[in-house]
């Protein structure tokens, strides 16, 4: 063969490789999203832990996940995640994410409680929510019109925090007043009030304690005829009458009604009930959850699927003035805007007003029976969630899983509450809350296992929020510059 022909052949043979390579290189899948591996994989639904766990993330949902051998092919991103425990994003079903701090103005000579929304402080709340975990939040009341900008915030990328879903003014007659507040009074008023939240993107209205039965009734009308899901904070009128009037959601480990005790008790409650925050424990003292009045309640509950957020913090709250450094110690103040601290130290202390050791005692007495109401709820099949009644989170979402454990729930179930069961109460539980394919991308990345020490859901190192990864010392390691712009007095 001549070196003619030799070059010729090797020439030809050089341009069907490079052919056939140029063939496999475009046949090649594009590279995927983002992979994330080396963590520790806990599922509070199956009740799993897989070690050396790898998470694929592509368009802010979760496309794969498993653990050993990772996919192959190419990835845009890829993160090593070593030494983390994965959990989906915790769900705070009661966080006022947008509401203002509380506070006392005088309107036309009269006190009135406001909760007015400050924009520099809903910033801080949604960032130290996210800071800590939380990825999605119920808002059970604020204006309407600050939650609506949160959401376009959040949805521009102006705001980093947790996904929200909003009611708006509380429905509360005087001395609660404010943006945050309405209090129809005729049937068109109720009507307008609807309308206007629903207009706003509210997806619930909230009924407060100072109701009565017929505004009550009004109340559910007029949300379910535009569309809101009503849920309510009550104390007169029961949690089985609200129920039957259609109440969808009831909030607080609080269903202090005299109704609801039986013949006897309910006369004695009446006859000591007071003004002052003494009636929560004394209801629990007297309620007998074997009784008719009770078992109907838990029946009505579970037939119509009833949610209940626990906020166990609330009643812990109530158990005497040192409950207030225990609740909110000084190493977690930070992480609350120094306005809001100062109105809700304020109205904890105002609460325990004239408390003597005896009240102190007997109120640490009847959690007992408190952490027996949240379990028969739970064995009953009523929807629960986690709540805390804060800011929308931040450290004292794990304050509540500790109490909860203290309480006496095992600690996959409080992180199956933290996560699913949060979902299911907000009726996302096809979208989040779980390790599924398809689901958003909202992970909480511990330093250390929930399951050995439930304190641990506190130790965040980073958070996913639809496939967005934050370190928390980006959300929450710069406090002093947030609060600045904050305009703090």
């Amino acid at each position: 063969m001549s070196r003619r022909v030799w070059l010729t052949g090797t020439a030809s043979a050089a341009a069907l490789c490079l052919a056939a390579c140029a063939q496999t290189i475009s046949d090649a899948a594009p590279p995927r999203g983002a992979l994330y591996s080396g963590f520790t994989l806990v599922d509070p639904v199956e009740r799993t832990v897989a070690e050396d766990a790898w998470l694929v993330v592509e368009n802010g949902r979760i496309a794969d996940f498993g653990h050993g051998r990772m996919p192959d092919g190419a990835f845009l991103e890829r993160r090593d995640l070593s030494g983390h425990y994965a959990l989906p994003g915790f769900i705070d079903v009661h966080g006022h994410i947008t509401a203002g701090p509380h506070a006392v103005e005088i309107v036309d000579g009269q006190p009135v409680i406001t909760m007015d929304s400050d924009d520099a402080i809903t910033e801080f709340n949604a960032r130290m929510a996210l800071a800590f975990g939380v990825t999605t939040v119920r808002n059970p009341g604020a204006d309407p019109e600050a939650s609506a900008a949160y959401d376009r915030r959040i949805a521009s990328g102006e705001w980093i925090g947790p996904a929200a879903l909003h009611a708006g003014a509380v429905i509360e007659p005087p001395p609660m007043g404010g943006d945050a507040v309405a209090y129809p009074r005729t049937e068109a008023e109720w009507d307008q009030e609807a309308a206007r939240q629903a207009a706003l993107g509210m997806r619930y209205f909230k009924l407060y304690t100072g109701l009565s039965e017929d505004e009550l009734a009004a109340g559910v009308a007029a949300a379910r005829a535009h569309g809101l899901e009503p849920i309510a904070h009550l104390d007169a009128v029961s949690w089985t009458r609200a129920v039957e009037l259609g109440v969808a959601g009831l909030l607080h480990a609080l269903p202090t009604s005299q109704e609801l005790l039986e013949p006897g008790a309910r006369e004695e409650f009446i006859e000591l009930r007071g003004a002052d925050s003494r009636f929560m424990y004394q209801w629990f003292e007297r309620v007998d959850f074997d009784g008719p009045r009770m078992q109907r309640l838990f029946d009505v509950l579970v037939e119509t699927g009833t949610t209940v957020d626990l906020t166990l913090q609330v009643n812990k709250l109530m158990t005497g003035p040192d409950a207030l450094d225990r609740i909110y110690p000084a190493e977690h103040r930070a992480y609350i805007h120094p306005r809001t601290l100062a109105g809700l130290l304020q109205f904890a202390s105002a609460a325990m007003t004239g408390w003597t050791d005896e009240d102190t005692r007997r109120a640490q007495a009847a959690m007992d029976n408190v952490y027996e109401f949240a379990h028969r709820l739970d064995d009953a099949g009523v929807p629960i969630g986690v709540g805390t009644d804060g800011p929308g989170g931040g450290p004292f979402f794990a304050t509540e899983l500790e109490i909860m454990v203290e309480g006496g729930f095992e600690p996959w179930r409080v992180l199956e509450l933290a996560t699913a069961g949060g979902a299911r109460v907000m009726g996302l539980e096809n979208e989040t809350g779980r390790w599924a394919d398809g689901y958003q991308a909202d992970v909480v990345f511990l330093r250390a296992n929930p399951l050995h020490e439930i304190s641990a859901s506190r130790e965040v190192a980073w958070v996913m929020t639809d496939g967005v990864l934050h370190s928390f010392d980006d959300l929450a390691g710069n406090l002093g510059a947030v609060s600045d712009r904050s305009n703090v007095q």
